[in-house]
């Protein structure tokens, strides 16, 4: 009885633990289109910022529908710059990537300590993430795009 005491009272106080233990994000890293090119011999850099913006979705995650959202949004975006071969070739590149046994660091929701599900944000990490990505080094009219396009309802409530 002693025992199963012990383990009791050990269960409790490490799910408290657990409990208690604050989600954070790395800080943000990208290397542009991961094994791939960022664009063409003539436009080196073409659809790289398409695969940035990809990167910081991919940086602090969020539900599978918001995983198939922001490969689509990269697809789109690749398209808008270089036209539907280069962003069938990317999309499809990115979904096989999802399946692959080589796992890249900047998979879905790498960014988090400790890593969390794959389920929507919650509104108290929804207004962490927007705090982070509004500290990020990079231009503050991108971000904001950024914010509006990912956050749409919530971004007005914040």
């Amino acid at each position: 009885m002693r025992k199963i005491t012990v383990i009791f009272i050990f269960f409790v106080f490490f799910q408290a633990a657990m409990a208690a233990t604050v989600s954070s994000l790395k800080p943000f890293e990208t290397d542009g289109c991961t094994s791939f090119v960022d664009g063409t011999p003539t436009r080196p850099t073409l659809w790289k910022h398409c695969c940035v913006e990809h990167d910081i979705r991919y940086w602090f995650g969020g539900s599978m529908m918001d995983l198939d959202k922001t490969d689509l949004r990269l697809k789109s975006c690749v398209q808008e710059v270089a036209g539907d071969t280069w962003a069938e070739i990317i999309y499809t590149g990115v979904r096989l990537g999802h399946n692959s046994p080589v796992k890249f660091k900047f998979r879905w929701s790498w960014g988090w300590t400790p890593q969390r599900d794959n389920r929507a944000l919650s509104k108290a990490e929804t207004q962490y993430v927007i705090e982070q990505l509004r500290s990020l080094p990079l231009d503050p009219d991108l971000i904001e795009d950024f914010i509006k396009r990912n956050f749409q309802k919530k971004y007005a409530e914040i």
